[in-house]
């Protein structure tokens, strides 16, 4: 038995021998020879297979594509807001916080989330959470409900999609000083009107909160909290041609209670080019121009448009550079931004490439006679211009540069050192959603 058992054992090392060359030949050829030695009846499972792997890959990839487009990155079926894990302001501080939302993996019909965040400097717990249900299956028209408690720069406004999740115009926030607290409650609809064209209706009742005496403000003016309902239209016409075209337009009319009464209609604007005059150059243009009327409180003014808190800062475009914030005030204004932007080496694949931006800026504001004699507002004209050498230093998607900006006219201050603004630039490069 012995010897039987030790001539089996050698048969099956030899019989392995001879085959290992079929196996070999069966593992790196091509997947049609490993197709033709499975059996008929599993073929069709292994097509199946493949599909869904491949369907799923290309989920993934839309997905990531979708929600890293709106400053999202998606982690399985929860997508983490960017712009939520760290913000700064002179205000509150340092504000870590962490945005989460669903996304198509978990369903393709909804999406709901929320944030919280903490103001270190001010002590402040701010969170909020919404629901999103998707109006049609391309995801493009939606139902927003959402609540939020948060602290927010004063005197601004937002454009639907106005500022893309990576832009260095997202920097504005860092040089703000003054915040109302805003507890509100809100409904919107928006809706893709047609390839060009986007649209949101919305209506909110919202408590608002100044945190501190507006700099805008020449005298210790009470500043009382407020509470209102208000209403609005914002449209967003892009075209995606050579020459890059964007208008906005937002209309508002908002209502105060019994107790702070107020009534008002505001009227906001913006239109952005941007022509690429050769292989080198490209220039971009900005105007935006605004205009609320009625029965006013201060808090309702425009006011945010400077982000110079202190001599060296992070660079901001489509912003008045060497203008503290909320410096000024205005019921009405119009600005408008030059930029020409002029990449060197653009035929070296590699080396020091430097984009050298020029820019000059100005604008006028206008204050209704109700806060003429107690708030500040730029009716003469601001003016500033700047160069800015960007992506000085470069790694993967992500630029470094250093930028100069000089403020004249007739706001231009008395000192030298008062007039001028250091900024650091930081540029991210990705897909943009347009």
């Amino acid at each position: 038995m012995g010897r039987l058992h030790a001539c089996a054992k050698s048969l099956c090392i030899v019989a392995f021998i001879l085959t290992m060359p079929s196996l070999f030949s069966q593992q790196t050829g091509t997947g049609n020879e490993v197709i033709r030695h499975i059996p008929q009846s599993d073929s069709a499972l292994v097509a199946l297979i493949d599909s869904l792997e491949r369907e799923h890959y290309l989920k993934a990839e839309r997905v990531f594509n979708e929600e890293m487009a709106e400053g999202w990155m998606p982690a399985g079926f929860v997508s983490v807001q960017l712009g939520r894990l760290i913000n700064y302001n002179h205000y509150e501080g340092f504000k870590p916080g962490v945005g989460l939302r669903t996304n198509a993996f978990l369903s393709e019909l909804f999406s709901t989330g929320g944030f919280y965040s903490r103001s270190l400097r001010s002590e402040d717990n701010n969170y909020g959470a919404f629901f999103r249900l998707y109006l049609e299956a391309s995801r493009s028209s939606y139902l927003d409900l959402a609540f939020q408690k948060d602290l927010n720069a004063t005197g601004t406004f937002y454009f639907l999609e106005g500022v893309e999740p990576f832009s260095d115009e997202r920097f504005k926030m860092f040089a703000t000083e003054s915040v109302d607290l805003t507890r509100k409650y809100s409904i919107a609809v928006t809706q893709q009107l047609s390839a060009s064209l986007k649209g949101e209706l919305s209506w909110n009742h919202a408590i608002l909160s100044p945190r501190k005496l507006y700099p805008f403000l020449t005298d210790s003016t009470n500043l009382g909290d407020l509470q209102g309902n208000e209403a609005g239209l914002r449209l967003k016409w892009h075209t995606k041609k050579e020459t890059a075209t964007t208008i906005w337009t937002n209309v508002f009319f908002g209502q105060g209670n019994k107790t702070v009464p107020y009534e008002y209609i505001r009227l906001e604007t913006q239109a952005e080019i941007s022509v690429p005059l050769s292989a080198v150059w490209t220039t971009d243009v900005r105007m935006t121009a605004a205009n609320i009327r009625g029965d006013l409180q201060a808090s309702h003014l425009y006011s945010a448009f400077g982000t110079r808190s202190r001599l060296i800062g992070i660079e901001s475009r489509y912003s008045f550079a060497t203008m503290s914030p909320s410096e000024f005030a205005a019921s009405s204004f119009a600005i408008l931004y030059l930029r020409a932007s002029l990449q060197t080496g653009k035929d070296k694949p590699y080396g020091f490439r430097p984009l050298i931006i020029f820019s000059s800026s100005g604008g006028v504001g206008n204050l209704s006679p109700a806060f003429d004699e107690i708030a500040k507002t730029f009716e003469k004209g601001y003016f500033e211009s700047g160069i800015y050498f960007a992506e000085l230093l470069r790694h993967e998607f992500v630029s470094c540069g250093l930028s100069l900006h000089y403020r004249y006219g007739p706001y231009a201050m008395q000192r030298t050192i008062d007039n001028l603004a250091i900024k650091l630039g930081i540029l991210i490069k990705t897909k943009s959603k347009n």
